[in-house]
């Protein structure tokens, strides 16, 4: 072998050598790691096992001036991603900042909410806290300013942590009200300047072989009359988008007793998913001139309104209604 061939030969493998040393130890940021190394150092979360976000629900009745608590409460679990060496003490709490709301949900007050604590430890060893927080709603001006029809919403934030970091997701939980509503009274007065015109919204039913369509026809001669254990309910579903203030059912028969007493009221966009508005009782009967005042203190904006009788004057061992008219406002 002459020397240029042995030369070429010894160059070739040293090329070879560097190419695979580079190859087995890459720097981190090359192609090879195209991201930062992981950190798996201890980390605090929040856990509230509802499958929602980390969101929980709280109930109430909201009406027009007041709201009448569930006092129903929701857990909050606070954890660990790995067992820590020592105690590790997390610290909590309530906040209205860059809350993210949902549907007909606004950001409330932060003292809309107690927690029954605001630190836990979590012992050495371990990756639950001893105690979970206890989340609950407050009555006050924070819940009451929530507009008619809306709900409320606010979060839980990790503060600090002794012992470990903050986990960079799941450090929140949601706290958002789920309100029913008690949006209807009959102390009020329904505008006859504002009515729908007939031909603005028909009429439905569920009774059987019974045409809801005398019930907007105009005329106080056609009824409905039956008996009150068919759960008698009636729709309303106008042409468009409706703000609707009011709604008047007339009774016929009243004299008989047969006039409507307790109804509930539900509006809808989609004639699928329903807000309940709320119950009103007649105090005495009205005549049959007279409809049964529905009246609500806020607009509900929709396009199917329902009313579902829940009872007549009628105090037999089975109760009749009748109903001749169902008249609706804006």
């Amino acid at each position: 072998m002459n020397k240029n061939m042995i030369k070429t030969v010894l160059a070739g493998a040293m090329v070879a050598a560097a190419l695979t040393a580079c190859q087995s130890e890459p720097e981190v940021g090359s192609s090879l790691y195209p991201t930062a190394e992981e950190n798996y150092d201890t980390k605090a979360y929040l856990y509230t096992g509802t499958g929602d976000d980390n969101k929980v629900m709280l109930g109430g009745v909201k009406s027009a001036t007041d709201v009448t608590l569930a006092n129903d409460s929701a857990l909050i679990y606070v954890r660990l991603s790995s067992p820590a060496d020592k105690d590790v003490t997390v610290s909590v709490a309530a906040t209205a900042e860059n809350v993210k709301t949902q549907g007909n949900e606004e950001v409330m007050g932060k003292d809309a909410i107690q927690l029954n604590r605001t630190t836990v430890t979590i012992p050495k060893g371990q990756v639950t806290a001893s105690e979970p927080i206890a989340v609950k709603l407050k009555a006050g001006d924070d819940l009451k300013k929530i507009p008619m029809l809306k709900n409320g919403a606010v979060a839980v934030d990790i503060t600090s942590v002794d012992g470990a970091a903050a986990g960079s997701s799941y450090n929140r939980v949601l706290v958002a009200t789920n309100f029913s509503y008690e949006n209807v009274t009959t102390d009020g007065e329904l505008n006859y300047d504002k009515s729908i015109s007939y031909d603005q919204y028909t009429m439905s039913t569920n009774l059987r072989g019974m045409n809801a369509g005398k019930l907007n026809d105009g005329s106080k001669s056609t009824y409905i009359y039956t008996y009150m254990s068919y759960g008698p309910v009636f729709t309303m579903a106008f042409k468009k988008e409706t703000r609707l203030t009011g709604i008047g059912v007339l009774s016929a028969f009243t004299s008989y007793n047969y006039g409507v007493k307790e109804v509930e009221v539900f509006t809808s966009m989609d004639g699928m998913k329903w807000t309940r508005q709320g119950t009103v009782t007649a105090a005495s009967p009205y005549d049959d001139d007279t409809p049964l005042p529905i009246v609500f203190s806020a607009p509900a904006t929709c396009k199917y309104a329902k009313v579902k009788i829940l009872s007549s004057f009628d105090t037999s061992s089975r109760p009749l209604f009748a109903v001749s008219e169902i008249w609706a406002f804006e």
